[in-house]
């Protein structure tokens, strides 16, 4: 059996964070492009399971324009979030209501998009670097 070298692992993840990384940015840019902006208010927050994490994702309601309330948890944790009380833009497809974000770099996921993206190109281009013998 054959062992996995380190540049064949860089490789691997450097694709993996490239691929999740564009998702987000192109799951982002359609939200924004087709996606309805409405006042909202954030209702709660819920802290990351994780006792080394300062992180904590929102919980938020908004009335749709057609009148209807919802409300969601944020997919994305941050260490400095919005705090129960404070009014927010919310972005929502109409079409999915349960996929609303609030309408900030962090809350969209353009910003993870970004550092996965950039996480994953700079995997892969080590790992080429390396099997060039370059490095």
């Amino acid at each position: 059996m054959e062992s996995t070298s380190a540049p064949e692992l860089l490789c691997f993840f450097g694709l993996a964070y490239l691929a999740w990384g564009i998702w987000l940015l192109i799951s982002t840019r359609r939200l924004r492009a087709r996606g309805v902006r409405v006042p909202g208010v954030i209702t709660g927050l819920v802290r990351s399971r994780d006792p080394d994490s300062s992180t904590s994702r929102p919980i938020f309601r908004f009335t749709t324009l057609e009148g209807h309330e919802v409300e969601a948890t944020s997919k994305f944790g941050e260490a400095d979030p919005p705090r129960p009380g404070d009014r927010v833009t919310i972005l929502y497809d109409p079409q999915k209501l349960r996929h609303a974000r609030i309408d900030t770099g962090g809350q969209r996921g353009s910003t993870l998009g970004q550092i996965l993206t950039g996480a994953g190109l700079l995997f892969v281009t080590l790992s080429l670097l390396i099997t060039l013998d370059i490095i």
